[in-house]
């Protein structure tokens, strides 16, 4: 028998072990040699052959990299009795990162892999979350902003989820609560500033005169507005936002008491606001709201309030309620149908009411790139328990050398996390250009976008997530080290280490992986299905190249309804001129712009019976040739004519949704309707029917649309419709000079074309969409690839066994089959996680769906067919190598 202690000293000279330990190694080593010599011998090989196959085994690739990357014990001198047990701690942990370091850059395309791996989940959780952060939980920039609420009215109903109040209500309101500390009102809009530079409209907003010390605001220049200024003929004040101030005014430092022209009538500066007020909706003015205590004809108020201390939301939901009940049923002449119980209000928090639509979209791409990390960590984690394998003979050795299960694993856990935060901190500055990118988007229903940033809360819940990544990916191949046999882990090296649980846990990680990547392929398929039903939603009208400005005529310059109906026909005549016109039009309100003008109905031979609610309808005002401008067709009847003037009788248009509840199957022209229980009010008899047209959303329900003539009904807002033979745009700058031309003091604003305007109402829905399909798609990625390096492992760790079972008989498209088996049932057990967890989850989308099911089984079926076609790919490759193994070549390896 050969003497190996020579060689095997030398090979731990450089290790300066104590004598004691050397001696145990030695030994440890020589009787793994010795068996070693004794199994080539009996294999048939010489003596000279068989030592020298036996000492390579000191000297290949992974036990020469164990013996030199294994810390000696002599330079960390034991610590001295009473010596901090902290210090002590500190100095392996610095010993285990050095060594962690060391290891990763052993073993560049591994670490590169990895880290590039959880830097895009990191980086894609810490964008979305600064979204979330910055609109979602974030205080609004104003004192005790959590004390802020809003509130309204609802009626179901009639189909209304938004009513505003009158002026009597919001004073009754005012006068009576005990919840709120204060409240005001205020009602949003445009006013035209003009004077020096181009008239411009400027958003505006008429407040109630104790609106600026509910939201605990004060200029930095001049002061807010006296109570007094809230009564008619006093009212000629403004107060400026900041940027106004500096965009307009060039920061003028005596603008404070000076006049300037709103809606051509000299208005004074008494204020201007700190920087970064511009509530609500972006104000850039306000003015006093001059309030009728007894007036309850117009329902157009927005309310806020703020809570007295020790107050809650729900407090003010009892109060609003009962107060509504209190002031309708003082009320029974106005209110006839007003009953205790009945009156229905809607409180929330500000910054609740701010978000809106956007909070469900958020918080479910913030579940999305949840998932994303969760199946990247355990890709990682598969890869970290291959790499555990082939280290196996190191952490044999190091068991040999005295190394505890704890400090083994310690080690392989500082690895994971020492790779963790490398791939965190690619992540943050992944994060940090995610945040750039949606910073710049125009995404027109979700506010505060600005304020998004990438904070020390979003960089500290970056740091969070990146430790917890690398404890959960690294837990489990650090517990498998540390528990490495090491005798079996010397003879066997890799092969020894491939045991029963690495399997089953490797196995676990792919079917997680595989369920996580169908829920969210299921909810990227729901939302996608769902935004095509959207897409092929007939509007109502035709929006291609069709263009509309908005033209206001300022009061009390247009006070006349003659003057406002020559000024209107004049545009008209005007722009119908222009090159490339086809059709114009006027109208009140178009097709996704704000407001929604809305009166009860009464149908003459339909009367209302009593304790029937009386329905609603929104009503519009357009001229001839609003509908062929805007590309409406005419059902029935005929559109408005010129002739539809003061002195014919009056008519109105309908859509067919109304036509169809009143008169189905019967003619609705010449019938008559009035939008007023007021006796004096004209009947207005229906000439038209026209499509149901979809204005506030393609997915509103349809609701009862009429339609009057300007000539009998003048607006002094109105939105100019053209229809040109080509691209739309070129028209916009020949109208403003036609409106110049009539009124120089004219601002044209909100210029935006049909297509425009009905992307910008999808855009929310469209980056949605585009980001959840993204997640989902290297979800899939990464579970395929998942499942392709654990089928690989397994078919390299049983080469022996399918050699012999090929030299045995066996075909390759058995050895094909058994691989695949067992690679398809770890892809199926996902899908059928995934599947139930997928029925679950889904339910939350149900907001975000349109005319399509949570639980559509067409998405559901297509996307588990899909996902069941990839894992047979990843699958085969592996299972193809392994019916190509040579048995002659594996048997005498083995």
């Amino acid at each position: 028998m050969p003497d190996w202690s020579g060689e095997i000293r030398r090979r731990l000279a450089p290790l300066s072990l104590e004598p004691t330990r050397e001696a145990d190694i030695v030994e440890e080593l020589s009787q793994h040699l010795d068996d070693r010599y004794r199994e080539l011998l009996a294999r048939g090989l010489a003596a000279d052959a068989a030592t020298r196959a036996a000492l390579a085994e000191l000297s290949d690739e992974e036990l020469t990299g164990a013996l030199r990357g294994i810390e000696r014990p002599a330079p960390a001198p034991a610590p001295a009795p009473g010596a901090p047990r902290t210090r002590r701690w500190s100095g392996q942990f610095l010993q285990d990162l050095r060594f962690g370091v060391r290891m990763l850059r052993t073993r560049p395309g591994f670490t590169a892999v990895a880290m590039l791996t959880l830097a895009l989940g990191i980086g894609a959780n810490t964008a979305i979350f600064s979204t979330v952060n910055g609109v979602l939980l974030k205080p609004l920039p104003y004192p005790e902003s959590q004390n802020l609420v809003t509130f309204w009215g609802t009626a179901p109903e009639k189909r209304l989820p938004v009513v505003n109040y009158p002026d009597a209500m919001f004073v009754f309101f005012h006068q009576h609560t005990r919840v709120l500390e204060s409240v005001a009102a205020y009602s949003g809009g445009g006013v035209s500033l003009s004077g020096e530079g181009d008239p411009e409209r400027v958003p505006a907003t008429a407040v109630s005169t104790d609106f600026f010390s509910v939201m605990r605001q004060v200029p930095v220049a001049g002061r807010g507005f006296v109570a007094d200024e809230g009564t008619s003929g006093k009212s000629n004040v403004v107060v400026v936002s900041h940027a106004l101030w500096r965009r307009r005014f060039g920061g003028d430092r005596n603008l404070v008491g000076k006049s300037i022209l709103l809606g051509g009538q000299p208005t004074v500066v008494v204020g201007i606001m700190a920087p970064g007020f511009d509530f609500p909706e972006r104000s850039e003015l306000w003015v006093p709201l001059v309030l009728d205590p007894e007036s309850v004809n117009n329902w157009y108020l927005s309310t806020v309030g703020r809570l007295k201390p020790g107050r809650t939301v729900e407090d003010a939901h009892r109060e609003v309620a009962a107060m509504s009940d209190e002031f309708m049923l003082s009320r029974p002449a106005r209110f006839p149908d007003a009953k205790p119980g009945g009156g229905r209000a809607v409180v929330q928090p500000v910054l609740q009411s701010l978000v809106g639509d956007a909070r469900t979209p958020l918080l479910v791409l913030l579940g999305a790139v949840g998932l994303v990390l969760l199946i990247a960590s355990a890709n990682i984690g598969n890869l970290l328990l291959a790499r555990a394998l082939a280290r196996n003979r190191e952490m044999a050795l190091r068991c040999c050398l005295g190394a505890s299960t704890g400090r083994i694993a310690a080690q392989l856990l500082t690895e994971s996390l020492v790779l963790a935060v490398l791939g965190g901190a690619v992540g943050l500055l992944l994060g940090a250009l995610g945040v750039g990118l949606i910073r710049g988007l125009q995404v027109g229903p979700v506010p505060r976008l600005a304020e998004v940033r990438l904070d020390p809360l979003a960089q500290l819940f970056a740091l969070g997530i990146t430790l917890t990544a690398g404890l959960f990916f690294g837990m489990a191949p650090a517990i498998r080290a540390s528990r490495v046999n090491p005798l079996v882990g010397l003879q066997g090296g890799a092969r020894g280490g491939r045991s029963g649980g690495a399997r089953r846990l490797s196995h676990g990680f792919v079917v997680a992986q595989f369920a996580l990547s169908l829920i969210l392929l299921i909810g990227a398929g729901l939302l996608l299905r769902s935004f095509r039903r959207t897409l092929e939603v007939d509007p109502g009208f035709r929006p291609e190249n069709v263009v509309t400005a908005r033209v206001q005529l300022p009061w009390p310059k247009y006070r006349s309804d003659t003057v406002v109906r020559v000024f209107q026909t004049r545009l008209l005549e005007s722009v119908r001129t222009l090159p490339g016109v086809r059709e114009v039009g006027l109208a009140s309100r178009v097709p996704f712009s704000p407001g929604n003008p809305q009166q009860n109905l009464y149908v003459e031979d339909h009367p209302a019976r009593s304790g029937e609610a009386i329905p609603v309808v929104n009503s519009r005002v357009v001229s001839p040739g609003y509908f062929e401008a805007i590309g409406t067709p005419i059902l029935r009847g005929r559109g408005f004519l010129p002739s539809d003037n003061t002195n014919a009788p009056q008519v109105v248009v309908v859509d067919e949704t109304l036509a169809q509840q009143y008169w189905p199957g019967a003619d609705p022209l010449g019938k008559r309707i009035r939008v007023s229980t007021d006796s004096g009010t004209p009947w207005l008899a229906i000439v038209g029917v026209v499509p149901n047209v979809k204005h506030a959303s393609l997915r509103e329900r349809p609701n009862f649309e009429l339609y009057r003539p300007f000539t009998q009904n003048p607006t002094w807002s109105s939105y100019v419709v053209m229809r040109s033979r080509s691209a739309s745009e070129g028209l916009v700058p020949e109208l403003r000079r036609r409106v110049a031309e009539l009124d120089p003091t004219l601002p044209v604003s909100e210029v935006q074309t049909m297509e425009g305007a009905m992307a910008e109402s999808l855009s929310l829905a469209r980056l949605t969409n585009l980001l959840l399909t993204g997640f989902a798609g290297l979800a899939l990625l990464l579970a395929v690839i998942g499942i392709y390096g654990v089928m690989s492992l397994d078919v390299n760790g049983r080469l022996s066994e399918f050699g012999v079972r090929l030299a045995l008989g066996a075909a390759p498209r058995d050895v094909l089959r058994l691989v695949m088996r067992r690679g398809l049932l770890l892809a199926l057990l996902g899908l059928g996680i995934g599947l139930a967890g997928a029925v679950w989850l889904t339910r939350f989308l149900g907001a975000l769906l349109f005319e399509v099911s949570p639980v559509d089984p067409l998405i559901f079926l297509t996307v588990a067919g899909a996902l069941t076609a990839a894992a047979v790919f990843a699958c085969y490759l592996p299972a193809r190598r392994a019916t190509r193994a040579d048995p002659i070549t594996v048997l005498r390896r083995e």
